[in-house]
């Protein structure tokens, strides 16, 4: 059972940190085209960029404008102040 906790707890951390990077990307570099953003992402880190920017986009800490630009929110600001994010 414990193998099972340590493998989603892992899985956690690697989708968190994924979404931390995100944001300090954006807040670094300005808006981004959701697909740059993706390839950005995949081809750095070979990850699956997709579910993170949903989650991000969905708890509001990016919003989708016109053309598909990506942007962080002041939610998504204040995210990245927290200490234990």
């Amino acid at each position: 059972m414990a193998h099972h906790g340590y493998k989603y707890e892992r899985e956690y951390q690697r989708k968190r940190a994924l979404e931390r990077e995100v944001l300090e990307h954006l807040k670094r570099y300005s808006s981004k085209k959701w697909d740059s953003l993706y390839v950005h992402f995949a081809k750095e880190r070979g990850a699956d960029i997709q579910p993170v920017l949903h989650a991000l986009r969905d708890a509001r800490f990016i919003e989708v404008i016109e053309d598909q630009i990506v942007r962080i929110t002041a939610s998504g600001l204040r995210r990245l102040e927290k200490q234990d994010y």
